[in-house]
């Protein structure tokens, strides 16, 4: 013994690798029993696992049950459990590099150092492992996030502060647990509840959640569930289905208590029981609150009070139109008369008398105020579909966009699901893409031309500007009766086909696929193959990214594309594209950003027009064959 430790001692002399936190004995029983002190650490590590699967079992139930997030403290303890987990992996590689060190003629001095490293980890494992005896209360942060504050305008007439002011009360009373607010398309309802949800975040006694949802005219009772549970921080795993949903979602809302869940826009009617919410005349904590076009859903989900939002007065709904029309409408006695009759046929409607209004602001011309008369009057029928009166008032606004260059863009904002937030530079680069802002130029002209086309379809309330809290990009939402009417206007003429976020797990039938198409947009669905061979001529755009695609596409499926300038196949899990991708000469940009499955991608040599390939985050290891005759790629 006292042989082994003049040797030790002579080791950590000669080369300093030894810590002074390790004892002589201890190195000196590494240099006899490695594997016995990597049997140990290896254990303590199983262990400290184990723990972090407690804490995360743990912070997992608070965020479901009570919307509370872990403390800084926790936060920092599980980042330090990552990181010596980490270091331990790597460690346990090298051990396997190093097995003459633990068996076999051994390295005296490459056990040394071995023993000193594992002593450290030990200790360090130790350490965390004392760590993570935390009291339960200190798990979590003492406020979780009552809701989230909600962009919103100043209320229209008095019909909108009266309906607010009855609903607050509703809220208030104990013995109302579901409102329905209902009326046509573009009256303000959204305005109402979000009004709403910004109130009761600001006061501190009556509801400790306000959850809200925007639903659709598309929403299923699956989807549904989804969004609450999005909300609330709570996850479902791939194969609950409806009742299991249900079942986590009631656990999870019963346990907040006192919550008011906003649910907008909601076209269908649905069992809370089936959702998972629980409400019950029994039971007096949450609330619901729901906005729908449609007096038969608020009695189908057995609203306790029915609230009608009327349109405007026709005093308010001329102060309104001013407003928005500019103070020139009243520099003429016979201009501001036929305005008075431009915002009459509005019919009180706030949606369609501000995008109006903006269409004819500072208009001075009377004969320009007469047609527009003339086209309000005659238009309502010529657009088919729901709320007829609406969309004619909508199509005239379009039509009065300032030329057909911002109308083409206007268009190509249907594509995308509805009530999606579409981020405005991937929007102007399809634009700058498919050709809408010109075939020359350079691309921060187009960027800066699409940016005012923007700026023009915002200011005049075809678009709505959306902020997302936390991010810099700039986003847009397309209000979903506008987005109708696109599409109504688009599918007389057969040019488009909008199927995105519609859940489809089968591509359209080959006799949707109109010679006559010009763009097709079946993004965000789950389709899982492209097994047809549509004979498009005209098709511009293709889109779609955010399916599954893993069963492959039949090789013959661009064959009748000629025309195609923009294929959007990002988010996929194609493996390989067919050799008919090859001949598509007219392809501006093929994004295939995130395919995972994707090794390689055919012969580009004949797409000369190609500006823009996009294989970021592929498996790809080589660049695709023929990439040096693309003398158009930008990077």
């Amino acid at each position: 013994m006292e042989i082994a430790g003049a040797v030790a001692s002579m080791v950590q002399c000669l080369f300093g690798e030894c810590s002074s936190t390790v004892s002589i004995p201890e190195q000196c029983s590494y240099l006899r029993r490695p594997k016995d002190a990597v049997q140990i650490l290896r254990e303590k590590t199983e262990l400290l696992t184990a723990r972090e699967a407690d804490v995360r079992t743990k912070l997992d139930e608070e965020k479901m049950f009570r919307g509370m997030d872990p403390t800084a403290e926790v936060n920092l303890w599980l980042n330090n459990v990552q990181k010596v987990k980490v270091t331990l992996a790597s460690f346990e590689g090298e051990i396997q590099a190093k097995k003459k060190c633990l068996c076999g003629f051994p390295n005296y001095y490459s056990r040394l150092k071995l023993g000193n490293y594992v002593s450290r980890k030990i200790h360090e494992v130790d350490n965390l492992l004392e760590q993570s005896k935390f009291p339960g209360s200190s798990l979590v942060s003492l406020l979780p996030e009552k809701g989230k504050a909600l962009p919103s305008s100043a209320l229209v007439g008095e019909t909108a502060t009266i309906v607010l002011q009855r609903t607050w009360e509703y809220l208030m009373d104990i013995n109302t647990q579901i409102i329905g607010i209902y009326g046509m398309g573009g009256v303000g309802k959204t305005s109402i509840v979000k009004e709403i949800n910004n109130m009761l975040l600001k006061e501190d006694t009556h509801f400790d959640n306000v959850i809200w949802v925007t639903a659709s005219k598309d929403s299923n009772m699956g989807k549904l569930q989804k969004d609450i549970a999005k909300e609330i921080g709570l996850c479902f795993d791939d194969e609950d289905g409806e009742m299991r949903r249900a079942r986590k979602l009631f656990e999870a809302l019963r346990r907040r208590r006192k919550f008011l869940l906003i649910i907008d826009d909601l076209w269908e009617a649905f069992s809370l029981e089936n959702i998972g919410i629980p409400i019950s005349t029994t039971v007096r904590a949450g609330k619901l609150l729901i906005t729908t076009r449609s007096l038969r859903v608020c009695r189908k989900m057995e609203a306790e009070r029915e609230i009608e939002l009327h349109v405007l007065s026709q005093q308010e709904a001329w102060d309104l139109f001013k407003q928005k029309a500019g103070e020139e409408v009243l520099s003429s006695p016979r201009v501001q008369d036929i305005a008075k009759k431009v915002a009459k046929e509005c019919g009180g409607l706030p949606l369609a008398l501000i995008t109006i209004g903006r269409a004819m602001r500072n208009e001075t011309k009377i004969k320009y105020w007469q047609t527009a008369l003339s086209e309000l009057r005659n238009s309502t029928a010529s657009i088919e579909g729901m709320t007829n009166q609406v969309f004619a008032q909508l199509r005239f606004s379009y039509d009065r966009l300032k030329d057909d260059v911002t109308r083409s863009c206007f268009l190509y904002c249907a594509l995308y699901p509805e009530d999606h937030l579409i981020e405005a530079e991937e929007l102007i680069k399809y634009w700058v893409w498919e050709g809408l802002l010109g075939r020359s130029g350079s691309q921060i002209d187009k960027m800066k031309l699409g940016e005012m086309i923007l700026n023009e379809l915002i200011s005049t309330c075809m678009l709505e500007s959306v902020y997302q809290h936390g991010s810099t990009d700039k986003y847009l939402k397309m209000h979903d009766l506008i987005r109708d009417m696109v599409i109504a206007l688009t599918r007389d003429n057969s040019s488009f086909m909008v199927k995105s976020g519609l859940v489809l797990r089968v591509l359209p039938v080959e006799n949707e696929w109109h010679p006559d198409l010009e763009r097709v947009s079946l993004m965000r669905n789950d389709i899982s193959s492209l097994c047809c061979e549509p004979k498009c001529p005209k098709l511009g755009t293709l889109l779609l990214q955010y399916n599954s695609i893993d069963k492959g596409i039949l090789p013959t499926f661009f064959r009748h594309l000629q025309k195609l300038e923009v294929l959007d196949l990002s988010y996929t899990g194609i493996d390989n594209l067919p050799e008919s991708l090859s001949h598509l000469e007219s392809l501006h940009a093929l994004l295939l950003r995130s395919c995972w499955n994707l090794w390689c991608v055919p012969t580009l040599a004949k797409l000369k027009k190609l500006r823009v390939l996009d294989l970021t985050y592929t498996p790809i290891q080589h660049m695709p064959e023929g990439m040096d005759m693309l003398q158009n790629l930008r990077t």
